[in-house]
């Protein structure tokens, strides 16, 4: 079991943390992976579990048998950075589309300014009419 413990400071090496931080972030109490490293001494299987569970970036194959990449494969982050790229996309898009509507209401508003003030200056015409006629 000696090699599986050896893992855990490996992880933590490579995240640039320490073995107690390691620990802490694995809920294990401080000094459980230091003491079976120092000792060659088993592990508890909750400890992968929970090494598994919260760096989930790691590939579990290399976690229990040192064997295959240590990263799970780019592939899967890949096809979420593309999901996130295609959301961005949509995003834009929707801005767009909503940046060429509020362009066409505020030409509509003009229209409609332009409407309402000839509507002002022809009830203006009508009332000089009407006093005219009342006279």
């Amino acid at each position: 079991m000696n090699s599986i413990v050896t893992i855990f400071s490996i992880i933590a090496e490579n995240e640039g943390i320490s073995l107690s931080a390691l620990e802490k972030s694995i809920g294990a109490s401080k000094g459980v992976l230091s003491r079976a490293l120092k000792h060659g001494t088993d592990i508890q299987v909750k400890w992968l579990i929970a090494l598994v569970e919260n760096y989930p970036e790691y590939n579990p194959e290399w976690i229990l048998t040192n064997k295959g990449p240590m990263l799970k494969h780019k592939e899967t982050n890949d096809l979420h950075h593309m999901k996130e790229a295609g959301e961005t996309y949509q995003l834009q898009e929707k801005i767009t589309v909503l940046e060429e509507q509020i362009n066409i209401l505020k030409t509509a508003i003009e229209a409609l300014k332009e409407n309402n003030d000839s509507l002002k200056e022809i009830k203006e015409l009508l009332q000089k009419r009407i006093d005219t006629l009342e006279q």
